[in-house]
């Protein structure tokens, strides 16, 4: 399957915050959009590599505007990156007009996603095919993430 490459699928999700999404200053709980983002990433992968996938990790998400209760969230999820059975995916969100089309950036993270058989064992993904100048530097954002998560395994196994 390695040999095989892909382009890249992007997934967009649209929800409404309403109260029981909110705290007590009536923002999106930063869990809340953690959640959206998994999800929203999950369909991307599991887009990508025609299979069930389960999330590694999660790299720092860096919080930039509030989404207060009554605003539209947009996240949009692309895969920048694939190893043998992972690819990382980018998920950006925005607020959104309610009567117009502005969108405000709100946060972005990176999400480490492993495809899976039904038994739950690893399973190979396509190669991203890699064109585009955006292509190449998100490619490179990837390798960084997926090393990163790589350095973690390796501290947390000698911490054990």
């Amino acid at each position: 399957m390695q040999d095989l490459l892909k382009e890249a699928v992007e997934v967009t999700n649209s929800e409404l915050v309403i109260p029981t999404h909110a705290n007590h200053y009536g923002t999106i709980f930063g869990g809340r959009v953690l959640e959206l983002m998994d999800l929203t990433g999950a369909m991307a992968a599991m887009r990508f590599a025609n299979e069930d996938v389960v999330t590694a990790s999660i790299d720092a998400v860096d919080f930039k505007k509030p989404i207060k209760v009554g605003d539209i969230i947009e996240l949009k999820a692309k895969v920048i990156h694939t190893a043998r059975t992972s690819m990382v995916v980018k998920v950006d969100l925005y607020r959104v007009g309610k009567f117009n089309t502005q969108k405000d950036f709100s946060c972005r993270g990176y999400l480490v996603f492993v495809s899976i058989t039904s038994d739950g064992e690893p399973r190979e993904v396509p190669t991203l095919k890699v064109t585009t100048e955006e292509d190449k530097k998100n490619w490179a954002i990837g390798e960084k993430i997926k090393q990163r998560a790589k350095e973690r395994k390796v501290r947390d196994a000698e911490e054990s």
